[in-house]
């Protein structure tokens, strides 16, 4: 039997002390379920990552997560440390990045964590700012990136199926998975590091149920000694990962109410708020900053607890690594632009509003939200909202949203607010204002200045590509598609043969059956004939149709005839059974004339550009051919290289990651510029064109219309020096007018 003393009702000394107590420990028990935590409290002592049904926790520590995705191999080491910088000053706590395989693995296990792909230095100045990291490895992760991320090697695995419960890719996952598992290990959480999220698989809406269960179980067995919470986004999940949204807006759409009703057990955590992307033939497409703020304002409002933009820094495609159709510039309408100046009024904007939500976290993760219908006023009368919703925190903080197109006034405790459609406006308990999301007013939006920073025209020289070379070649009776060449190695690839005309017309018809977003330059004899683009973001088969002039050429003679095909991007959507292809994938017709099956006229296939083979574009590889000083001879001719050299004696401002330096194209037309042996990706003045339709997916409007689609270029300042800068030039169409070509400076003046 238990023995029982009753408290006396007189107050004693030892009473109230352990009233102060438990009133103390209850209140540092409050805290620690709702009191927000930052990598600093925990930085370098292994801690707790784990989630309840209102957000992730820290050591036990409701967190909001306010996130961007930042790519590092879309940025150079030289940026990261002031890129993380920007984003934790912009209110960021977390930073959201793929893991790209195929620029690790290009070759099967050769493995490189160098230069751009140097992740461990990513994260380390991710955790140098103060930045937790959600690390999406995929390892397939869309992206817009040359194939989705996966190294073409993959393509000549036998019986290989793609993103399916196939035994060949599975196993590739997995070893590619576990490797950078354990790369990552010292930047995980459980050792001190930033690392408190990861993702498997991305985007995944096929119908393989086997596959989303493995996938479940490498996370529920081999991936558990990570000790973080998985995620798998936009699509099908596992049950042992958490479902997040991807979407322009994630209570708009529906995905808020899903989720409760399927995954009450989870937190809401918004991956991927898109700032899109832009494609080669398409004037500028924007998202407007009203637009994105209320979608992030309605996000907290209805309880989400992490919330990422996609992009925040959307960064660069250097080298060959765009997918097919896009541009070197990506994502560059978000926070903070591709060449890493703000963007504004959207980064001031949402600043003000994520610090604001940081310094109510407390009190917003304390509780679930409570939305109530506002009355609105119809233009005659008063009606009950089926649109117009307050979301309130008592006892501090109320979100009144207008969902409708329309502005509204709305009634809240006997005020009347006036709410533009698509709005939110955040009050305190006294209805003081905190934030409106479409008040940008006293924010400047043109803040920064473009200043020539080499004065008169770059002092050129040119050199052509030789038709023919000693370059070893593969022959065969057919056409090779072109990434089993190339192993995308290169977006080259030269196909020869020889030719018995049997007709010279002004108008020969050339039919080849090619790919989506490649170009085919047709040569007869060393001489340019014409050329076939396609530079649409999507894959598939097509027939290139084009009319060349034969009619300088004799019939029943001999010529050499060649194709030079150049990748514009493998495709990023990539499901089972499903391939991206390049170059030439069937037969070639000139006329009716079939050129292929033919024993005594082989076709020849070289890899790459002689150039590109002897590395002219870097010091020590320029001095391996004869350039000629007499550069105007090179103008509007097809595959050929400019070089010259700069200083940068001229600049404006010092800090070159604040103030980048970029190349201003003009005067060139399509082709690969190198600045001392870096590649800054393609470069191509092709129109933008205005579309009469709205823009896809969460943009509005288009802006630029018949400008080129991409005129600046960014040059990393760790790749520049202060004087004697290398600059190489590959025009695969003939550059018009290099001396136009211009290096100039971007300043931040506000």
């Amino acid at each position: 039997m238990t023995r029982i003393q009753a408290f006396s009702t007189k107050p004693s000394n030892t009473r109230m002390h352990w009233l102060l107590l438990i009133y103390v420990c209850l209140g540092f028990l409050t805290y620690v379920v709702t009191s927000p935590v930052t990598y600093e409290n925990v930085r370098g002592t292994p801690y707790n990552v784990s989630y309840d049904p209102r957000a992730i926790t820290i050591n036990g520590v409701r967190t909001m997560l306010i996130s961007g995705a930042i790519h590092y191999p879309r940025s150079t080491p030289g940026m990261w440390p002031y890129i993380m910088k920007m984003a934790k000053n912009q209110g960021l706590n977390t930073v959201q990045t793929y893991v790209f395989w195929n620029i690790h693995e290009q070759k099967p296990s050769v493995f490189d964590f160098s230069g751009r792909a140097n992740l461990s230095q990513f994260l380390q100045d991710a955790a140098d700012a103060g930045l937790f990291v959600n690390l999406r490895i995929g390892p397939y992760v869309c992206a817009e990136w040359n194939y989705g991320g996966l190294p073409t090697w993959l393509n000549q695995i036998p019986n290989i199926s793609f993103r399916s419960n196939n035994d060949p890719w599975k196993t590739a996952m997995r070893t590619f998975v576990m490797k950078i598992i354990e790369y990552v290990n010292p930047y995980l959480a459980k050792n001190g590091g930033p690392i408190i999220l990861a993702q498997i698989e991305n985007e995944y809406n096929g119908n393989d149920q086997a596959y989303v269960d493995w996938c479940g179980s490498l996370v529920t067995n081999e991936l558990s000694s990570t000790q973080i919470p998985w995620i798998m986004c936009n699509g099908h999940a596992a049950n042992s990962t958490i479902e997040t949204c991807n979407s322009c807006n994630c209570l708009d759409d529906g995905w808020i109410d899903s989720h409760h009703k399927n995954s009450p057990d989870k937190p809401m955590l918004f991956t991927e708020n898109e700032g899109w992307f832009q494609q080669w033939g398409d004037a500028f497409a924007i998202r407007t900053t009203a637009d994105v703020a209320y979608s992030v304002a309605e996000w907290f409002a209805g309880g989400g607890s992490y919330h990422s933009y996609y992009m925040w820094h959307g960064g660069n495609n250097y080298g060959r690594t765009a997918a097919s159709g896009i541009t070197t510039i990506y994502a560059d309408d978000v926070l903070l632009h591709a060449d890493g100046t703000p963007n504004e009024p959207k980064y001031t904007q949402l600043s003000r509003l994520q610090h604001l939500i940081a310094n109510y976290a407390q009190v917003l993760l304390s509780q679930n939200s409570t939305r109530t219908p506002l009355p609105y006023w119809d233009g005659q009368k008063w009606s009950t909202g089926t649109q117009q919703f307050v979301y309130s925190y008592p006892p501090s903080l109320h979100f009144i949203s207008n969902q409708n197109d329309n502005t509204f006034g709305v009634l809240f405790r006997n005020k009347n607010i006036s709410m533009t459609g698509h709005s939110v406006r955040i009050f305190d308990d006294n209805l003081n204002l905190l934030w409106d999301s479409t008040n940008v007013s006293d924010i400047r939006s043109d803040n920064t200045e473009i200043f020539p920073i080499v004065i008169g025209p770059l002092e050129w020289r040119t050199w052509s590509e030789p038709i023919t070379s000693n370059l070893p070649v593969l022959t065969s009776l057919y056409p090779i598609e072109q990434l089993k060449i190339t192993n995308d190695e290169t977006i080259y690839l030269w196909y020869r043969r020889n030719v018995t005309l049997t007709q010279t017309q002004s108008h020969t018809l050339v039919r080849v059956e090619t790919r989506k977003a490649n170009a085919l330059l047709f040569f007869l004899n060393g001489e340019y004939l014409g050329e076939f683009d396609n530079h649409d973001h999507s894959q598939g088969s097509l027939t290139a149709t084009i009319s060349l002039d034969l009619s300088a050429f004799k019939p029943n003679q001999q010529y050499l005839f060649e194709i030079l095909s150049i990748s514009l991007g493998i495709d990023n959507g990539i499901w089972e059974n499903n391939f991206d292809y390049k170059g030439i994938v069937g037969n070639i017709w000139l006329n009716d004339q079939l050129l292929v099956n033919d024993e005594t006229n082989l076709w020849e296939h070289q890899k790459g550009l002689i150039g590109e083979y002897f590395q002219i574009y870097t010091e020590q590889g320029s001095s391996k051919v004869e350039w000629n000083t007499q550069w105007t001879k090179g103008i509007n001719k097809p595959i050929t290289w400019f070089q010259a050299r700069f200083n940068l004696d001229h600049i404006v401002r010092e800090d070159l990651n604040v103030n980048p330096i970029l190349l201003d194209a003009r005067g060139l037309n399509r082709g690969h510029a190198f600045i001392n042996g870096n590649d800054l990706g393609l470069y191509w003045l092709l129109q933008g064109v205005c579309h009469d339709s709205t823009p896809c997916c969460c943009q509005q409007a288009q802006i630029n219309c018949l400008e080129p689609t991409q005129r600046y270029y960014h040059i990393p300042s760790d790749w520049l020096m202060p004087e004697n800068n290398l600059l190489t030039i590959f025009d695969d169409l003939g550059a018009p007018s290099p001396g136009s070509v211009g290096i100039v400076q971007r300043v931040v003046v506000a």
